[in-house]
Formats: C-alpha cells, structure tokens, sequence
C-alpha cells in the first residue's frame, strides 16, 4: 500500500517542497507533499508531479477534488518558476504515468522551460528512458 516511502529529512511547509522539488534540490517534507524519487506526491499517496528531465515536469490532470488547492499550488509555484504549461492532456502522458506510478486512466498536463525539450524528455520517457535499448542503455534481451 502506498505511500512506498516514508518522509525523510527536514519537515517544511507545503511551498518548501514543491519548489525544491521543481529545483531538483533535495526536498523536505509536509503535512501535504512529498518526494519519492521524480514524484511529487500529495496527500502521502497521490502522484501530482512526474519529472521528465531537468525543467520538464507531467501534472496529473484528473486530481481529487481534496487535493485539488495541491495541484493548483503546484502549477502556481512552476510558473514563479519560469516553467509553462505546454500541452493539456499531453498523448504520451498516460504511458509515463503507467511507468513511473503505475496510474493507467489519468490524464497529464505537460509542463516545462523549453517546449521542445519538454516535448523531446516526454517522447523520451514514454519510449522507457535514457536507460532504454532504443537509446543506447541496456544490453539485448538474448546473448549470442
């Protein structure tokens, strides 16, 4: 059962987290978010964010309506942040947020500094990730 990991390090308000996480700094936590790895986490077991590369994020689209002041905190702290939002119910979203969450009917906003670097991290991240064969990562699933 989520959450899978428990809240490390320094406690901080909801605004600490969110933007370190946008900073890729090393987050603290809240009473309302936290970080698992690229997640951003709300309500110890929501995936709100999902990092795709260094300034490309998803936002889950179809939030609860409880944690819906935690979405919109989060797309009010990416644009102090200089990120925008690029593409609402973006195609490969649903394909990332299966790999990293394991959500299958949610929707994702794509978010981000450069459109076509958001768009370059997303077609990335569907496909598997850096770590993937079709990127030069891995070794071939049979030996010769």
């Amino acid at each position: 059962m989520p959450p899978y990991v428990e809240p490390r390090g320094p406690a901080g308000d909801d605004e600490d987290v969110v933007r370190a996480y946008v900073r890729n700094e090393l987050a603290p936590y809240s009473g309302m978010f936290h970080v698992e790895g690229p997640v951003l986490m709300a309500d110890r077991d929501q995936a709100i964010a999902l990092r795709l590369g260094p300034r490309s994020f998803l936002v889950n689209h179809e939030v609860f309506p409880a944690i819906q002041s935690a979405k919109e905190l989060t797309e009010a702290i990416m644009t102090s942040e200089g990120l925008q939002l690029f593409d609402e119910d973006t195609l490969y979203g649903a394909s990332v947020g299966v790999q990293q969450v394991g959500l299958r009917y949610t929707t994702w906003d794509l978010w981000g500094a450069d459109i076509e670097q958001a768009f370059a991290d997303l077609r990335v991240q569907a496909a598997g990730g850096q770590e993937d064969i079709l990127f030069g990562g891995g070794d071939l699933p049979f030996n010769y």
